[in-house]
């Protein structure tokens, strides 16, 4: 079995795994060859995917459907059309959890990666050698089940290492500070969470459901995608942590979707902006969408977790000026709360995973450069762009 690291960074992730044939593992950027394993549908692992032969979850596929559309629209350049994303999914293989499928001469079985919905990470087995690819792995979460209920052991083990070299507050600890954070802010008027669509609005309405009366809590506002990959969520039951599979089971889950609103008018966002609102909206770091619209509004806002640009200079402290969906142009000042809240796995989580796959051959993806001569100290390697392997 070969593998090479076509792409390995925050901008996106490609690797190309030969076994008789060659497939990809994850298209972030363009692989070069016609067969995908998705491992989850953020657009850093999936972009390029539209008119491949892709292997995912049904949520996985779901969500991607979303983000290929939404990226298109705002980059009509991209090297694929709006059709190839019907085509794909109408030709796609939707693979659940624990069942393996053969790739040319490979056996592959994906296993729950507890990143975002269907998320998967990746057994491929060939030639007496066992190579797990994890994708994005998770933490704790409101939603998914945790990713240690079933760890499979490999010969080589390739993962990222977003929070390897770097300790992060607690879970808890972060969403106490929001919970303190709304149960004084939320009195005087809206407040804004910024989060990305996929993941982490999700989990955000979790926890408003959960401290509603707490935090005096009247409405939610949900915006955009972060509404339509939020109904995702309450379509795909299965893939669910147990807890809200029982729930459903017994009648008494209430759906994500009916505790929102997602407004159909201007008129109706104004109307609803008042105390006891929280506005939950894309993009995370203010890169684009209704978060935006409402930052420049002047409504208090919160970022959460890792955060790209403009978000990270107004985290810098400075002013930043923006515009919104509607052309509205404005500065909009730093948020007056960050929170270190990820779907990413711990320092702690990933150097337990690692142990327990008892892999022999570790290799990282999706680091910063801080982290890298870390690793290597760590006893671990780092992928590199163009970087060939023979297992």
């Amino acid at each position: 079995m070969r593998l090479k690291a076509v792409a390995t960074g925050f901008g996106g992730i490609s690797l190309v795994a030969e076994c008789g044939e060659p497939f990809a593992l994850d298209a972030g950027v363009e692989p070069g060859v016609d067969k995908v394993i998705l491992t989850h549908a953020h657009l850093d692992h999936s972009l390029m995917a539209p008119g491949k032969e892709v292997y995912a979850t049904l949520p996985t596929l779901a969500l991607a459907k979303e983000l290929w559309l939404d990226a298109k629209s705002l980059n009509p350049d991209l090297p694929w059309e709006a059709t190839d994303v019907q085509k794909t999914l109408n030709s796609s293989f939707r693979v659940p959890y624990g069942r393996p499928f053969k790739v040319g001469d490979a056996t592959v079985t994906l296993f729950n990666a507890g990143h975002v919905l269907g998320s998967a990470m990746v057994l491929v087995e060939c030639e007496g050698k066992r190579l797990l690819y994890t994708g994005d792995l998770g933490t704790s979460s409101f939603l998914l089940d945790h990713w240690s209920k079933e760890v499979p052991q490999a010969d080589v083990l390739v993962t990222e290492s977003s929070y390897l070299c770097k300790d992060r507050p607690s879970a808890k600890k972060e969403w106490s500070r929001l919970l303190y954070f709304l149960k004084q802010r939320l009195r005087e008027g809206p407040v804004l969470i910024a989060a990305n669509a996929v993941g982490k609005v999700q989990e955000v309405i979790k926890f408003l459901m959960n401290y509603k009366e707490q935090i005096g809590l009247n409405a939610v506002i949900v915006e955009g995608m972060g509404f339509r990959a939020t109904k995702i969520y309450d379509e795909m039951i299965e893939y669910l942590k147990e807890s809200e599979v029982t729930a459903w089971l017994n009648g008494n889950r209430r759906r994500l979707t009916d505790f929102v609103t997602f407004p159909s008018s201007l008129r109706e966002r104004l109307d609803m902006a008042r105390p006891g609102t929280a506005v939950v909206a894309p993009s995370g770091s203010l890169s684009g969408g209704m978060s935006v619209w409402w930052a420049l509004k002047g409504v208090p806002y919160v970022l959460l977790g890792h955060v790209f640009e403009p978000a990270s200079s107004l985290l810098a402290g400075g002013e930043v000026t923006l515009k919104d969906p509607l052309g509205n142009e404005g500065v909009v000042r730093p948020p007056e709360l960050h929170l270190q809240i990820s779907r990413h796995a711990t320092r702690q989580e990933l150097l337990q995973f690692i142990s327990l796959t008892k892999a022999k051959e570790v290799y990282l993806v999706h680091g910063d450069e801080e982290c890298r001569s870390e690793a290597e100290r760590m006893g671990f390697h780092n992928l590199k762009d163009g970087e060939e392997l023979t297992f």
